[in-house]
């Protein structure tokens, strides 16, 4: 991508994409089951509750409705995320962008208190324009809904902007929205995701570390 093809706006998932907190994840399902006597390990947790909305988890283990479900994760992540770190490079990546006078932007599945709350502790709430988190939008990531309504605040054409996550649903809600996308794909994410699937959404780049992205979004390398 170069400089010139007009790129305003970089729009970035939190979750294993700024932060390694999918092993947090794990954690709190497993808080969450425990208050239901559940040992659930952590292979079971990526097979019956990642990657699904709160009914059919809670469908699966048969223990509470869909919105327990929620609140009972919601308790886990509060306790597992008090430990949430940044990747390495991510701050500087986002300041990168900044200081190149690009707009940029969170667009989360998680909840909203929690996001305030960790971007608080990580000091990094003022480096977005707007963020967008999970129990605010009707629709959840892979659906648009989250990168067009980013898109609207910003007041950026979806031409001019690319949605970065780790996830197929993350590059598939920037396509569906008409973004470019990058695909954040480092070894250790392959516990995580299935990485056919994720070179299957076909994102504009794939790139394992965060060093990287500057020179494909042609803004130089970081400082």
């Amino acid at each position: 991508m170069r400089r010139d093809d007009e790129l305003r706006a970089v729009l970035f998932d939190f979750d294993g994409t700024l932060a390694p907190s999918l092993p947090l994840w794990l954690k709190a399902y497993q808080i969450a089951l425990a208050k239901f006597a559940i040992a659930i390990s952590d292979d079971e947790v990526l097979r019956r509750c990642f990657f699904r909305d709160w009914a059919e988890v809670a469908a699966d283990f048969g223990v509470c409705t869909g919105e327990q479900m929620r609140i009972e994760v919601g308790h886990g992540l509060h306790e597992a995320f008090a430990s949430a770190v940044l990747f390495p490079q991510a701050r500087a990546l986002i300041e990168h962008c900044r200081a190149h006078g690009l707009q940029t932007a969170l667009v989360t599945s998680a909840p909203r208190e929690l996001i305030a709350s960790v971007a608080m502790r990580l000091d990094i709430e003022h480096l977005f324009d707007f963020v967008i988190c999970g129990d605010e939008v009707a629709n959840y990531k892979p659906h648009p809904e989250p990168v067009l309504t980013t898109l609207r605040a910003l007041g950026c054409d979806a031409a001019h902007a690319i949605m970065i996550g780790d996830s197929h649903a993350d590059v598939l809600a920037g396509k569906a929205a008409g973004t470019r996308t990058a695909l954040f794909m480092p070894d250790d994410h392959h516990r995580f995701h299935d990485p056919e699937r994720l070179r299957a959404s076909a994102p504009d780049f794939i790139f394992v570390d965060h060093g990287e992205l500057p020179g494909l979004l042609g803004l130089g390398p970081l400082s």
